[in-house]
């Protein structure tokens, strides 16, 4: 029977080791131009998107665009306002709150390095060096006191969230954040798509939601848009249809 030291060495190794060259890159980030109404200015707005990402963070979402849109046609919407945007991915809205001239924005996504690094390269095409303009990782319903801090420990007047309502299992931490950052006269913007037709409902549950923390919900906007995705299944008109609510705490008329 052979020793110990006479056997065979069965450890792996590096036979699992995928080799150089395997696995293809990932695709690189592009560059998508916004082109705004005559005659504002800038009239173009360039968005750095990545490849590809888990967290969706590659797309610029029809709803953001539509708000965009919106923030355009509605000036004080965001004017000498701080504006907050969660889930932000290209960016878009706190774009056009710069150039809109908001006093202050706040840009968060998911606390990545890629999407961080990337809403920074969007920023940075846009308004260099703007002195008005923080991009910061938030996980929703967790460490508000770090995005309170970036608009000088004060909640935000203004919050975006474009097209974060389908992430069901996170609608709570998600309402966590709003009323955590939402000052009590400001306004969050909800704009979004059903882009599963079948979750219509699921997806409202988030503005059941507000309402049930005491939260006024008005609609907006409503937009045909065409779908995001052409192969999706269900009903295209449904999947390509931006909606848009604003939630507030209710005015509370003092006593004559």
């Amino acid at each position: 029977m052979a020793s110990d030291t006479d056997q065979e060495d069965f450890s792996f190794g590096e036979m699992f080791e995928e080799p150089a060259g395997y696995l293809p890159p990932p695709p690189p980030s592009k560059l998508v131009e916004y082109t705004r109404p005559s005659p504002l200015d800038p009239r173009t707005i360039k968005i750095n998107l990545l490849g590809t990402h888990p967290l969706w963070g590659h797309h610029l979402w029809n709803a953001s665009k539509v708000f965009a849109s919106y923030i355009d046609a509605n000036p004080q919407t965001v004017r000498n306002k701080s504006v907050l945007e969660l889930g932000a991915a290209g960016a878009l809205p706190s774009m056009i709150a710069c150039a809109q001239q908001a006093r202050r924005i706040v840009v968060t996504d998911y606390p990545d390095a890629d999407l961080l690094q990337n809403i920074q390269t969007t920023v940075d095409l846009n308004f260099p060096r703007s002195p008005i303009i923080s991009v910061a990782g938030h996980l929703w319903g967790h460490n508000i006191e770090n995005i309170l801090e970036l608009n000088g420990n004060h909640k935000y007047n203004v919050l975006v969230l474009c097209d974060l309502v389908f992430n069901h299992s996170e609608h709570a931490a998600l309402m966590r954040s709003v009323l955590g950052l939402l000052e009590k006269d400001g306004r969050a913007f909800v704009v979004f798509t059903h882009h599963r037709p079948w979750l219509v409902e699921q997806d409202l549950k988030f503005l059941e939601r507000a309402q049930s923390e005491g939260l006024v919900c008005e609609r907006i906007l409503e937009e045909y848009t065409g779908a995001m995705f052409d192969d999706d299944p269900g009903d295209e008109r449904v999947r390509g249809t931006v909606h848009g609510f604003v939630l507030s705490y209710p005015v509370i008329v003092a006593d004559q």
